[in-house]
């Protein structure tokens, strides 16, 4: 029995002996296992990382007879060409070689990125669209695309939408940022905010409006705390409050000074002297024009016209009330007066025929119809503005140009205008050191209008006002006849 079970034990050592000198000799297996098997895309012109494979060599026999074996890795994928690359791993234990492949796929399946300018300060007034502050759009295999960005406003929300030319798409979301800061602008219509001054017994009508840079016009919110009374001599403060639809309040408090009507005191002439001259009237503002006058003891000189003979009467007012009367024309048509000198002093004479029914006397003060320097008489009459200039020094009559042009006459309607042109012109003959002789027109209701603003501006700057007279500083223009 004892050697029975030696025989046993013999023989089955020897089988074990050449199971495992089998096993060494012929039973390995080489395993490849990739890494993230599911890899199977890349990005066009991103970075490709490859994550790689891993291998190891194992007994078939005995697996637990195993270890690692190097990966070696052949051909590439380039992300900068669209391509199906094949990736392989190889790996070799002994005589014995393997290989695993990957295959790879380069697209472009991404969109643009849109990349949004924010400015920290910016933002948006309720009720107003948005500013657009920048964006740009680059895409990886398009370049800068910002060219083909959409935008979309929804709400308080903007949408930038960009493509590609393979058809990708991106879309980037901004919220609209929404305030209102400011309170609204108070404007006064007289051009001042802190401060005005009126004479007493004027009409203070100086309007305010409001308006808010998110709601607009909001002058129906103003509140006003203060009155004046413009027939009493003093100091008015009134405050105008407003407030906007988000709270933001203005508060301005503007003082109207109520103060002494000047008034005229002529003085000798000299180069703070000022001519106010009427033409063509009188006329329908005539009378108007007087009380304006009389209002701030002021003289003028009318170049009187019978070309309205409802107001002729008027020509005897301006007389008893001390203005100058004078000749400017009877029918005031050029065709007719220019026609030759004697029609011009046949016409002369009519209208002085009408001012001495009107006020007693004859005058010889007078103004050319256009003036001296006219050339539509040239029309008519070749050279008659020559031969009239010599012969109204030679009858002993006196005429009168201007230095001074409104631009009444045709260079504006509006009432603002002639004052800035009257001031204008008064100045720069005052600075020359020579009176100032002003062209105006009764029968014009805007240069009537502007007429109590010249005299005030002219008092309050130490001008006088006077009517011409035969021995005034005379203005003539150069002979174009």
């Amino acid at each position: 029995m004892k050697k029975t079970r030696y025989i046993i034990a013999a023989l089955s050592a020897a089988i074990v002996c050449l199971y495992v000198l089998c096993a060494f000799l012929f039973g390995y297996r080489i395993r490849i296992t990739l890494k993230d098997p599911f890899l199977t895309s890349a990005e066009y012109g991103e970075t490709y990382y490859d994550p790689g494979a891993s291998a190891e060599v194992r007994n078939i026999l005995l697996p637990f007879l195993h270890h690692r074996l190097k990966v070696s890795v052949k051909d590439q994928v380039n992300p900068s060409r669209e391509d199906t690359y094949t990736v392989a791993y190889t790996a070799s234990y002994r005589n014995h070689t393997k290989t695993a492949k990957r295959k790879v796929t380069v697209k472009d399946t991404k969109g643009p990125v849109i990349s949004l300018t924010y400015n920290p300060d910016y933002y948006t007034l309720y009720n107003h669209p948005y500013e657009e502050e920048g964006y740009q759009a680059v895409d990886l295999r398009d370049g800068d695309v910002t060219a083909s960005v959409r935008s979309e406003t929804k709400g308080k929300w903007i949408y930038y939408t960009a493509e590609d030319s393979a058809g990708n798409t991106s879309t980037y979301i901004r919220a609209i940022p929404y305030d209102d800061r400011n309170g609204p602008v108070l404007t006064f219509s007289n051009g001042t905010v802190e401060e005005e001054t009126i004479y007493v017994g004027s009409t203070w009508n100086t309007a305010v409006t409001a308006n808010d840079d998110s709601d607009g016009d909001v002058t129906s919110s103003i509140k006003a705390e203060g009155q004046v009374d413009a027939g009493t001599i003093g100091d008015y403060p009134v405050t105008y409050i407003v407030t906007d639809s988000h709270g933001n309040t203005t508060a301005v408090t503007h003082t109207v000074h109520v103060r002494p009507l000047p008034v005229n005191k002529p003085a000798g002439e000299d180069s703070k002297t000022i001519y106010l001259t009427f033409d063509d009237g009188p006329g329908p503002y005539t009378a108007e024009l007087l009380d304006i006058l009389d209002k701030y003891n002021v003289k003028a000189t009318f170049f009187t016209t019978s070309s309205k003979p409802a107001y002729t009467s008027m020509i005897g007012e301006e007389y008893r009330r001390g203005h100058t009367v004078a000749i400017h024309t009877y029918t005031h048509a050029y065709s007719t007066i220019y026609a030759s000198a004697d029609a011009y002093w046949n016409d002369f004479n009519a209208q002085n025929s009408v001012i001495a029914e009107e006020t007693g006397s004859t005058t010889t003060i007078f103004r050319f119809p256009g003036g001296s320097s006219n050339t539509v008489s040239r029309t008519y009459c070749p050279g008659i503005m020559t031969e009239l200039t010599k012969e109204a020094s030679a009858k002993g009559y006196t005429y009168f140009d201007w230095n001074v042009s409104s631009g009444d006459a045709g260079g504006t309607t509006d009432t603002d205008q002639v004052f800035e042109n009257v001031k204008a012109g008064v100045e720069q003959c005052s600075a020359y050191g020579v009176p100032s002789v002003v062209l105006q027109h009764d029968i014009k209701d805007f240069s009537v209008n502007a007429v109590e603003k010249i005299i005030q501006w002219g008092l309050e700057n130490g001008y006088h006002f006077s009517a011409l007279t035969a021995g005034s500083h005379v203005t003539h223009h150069g002979v174009n006849n």
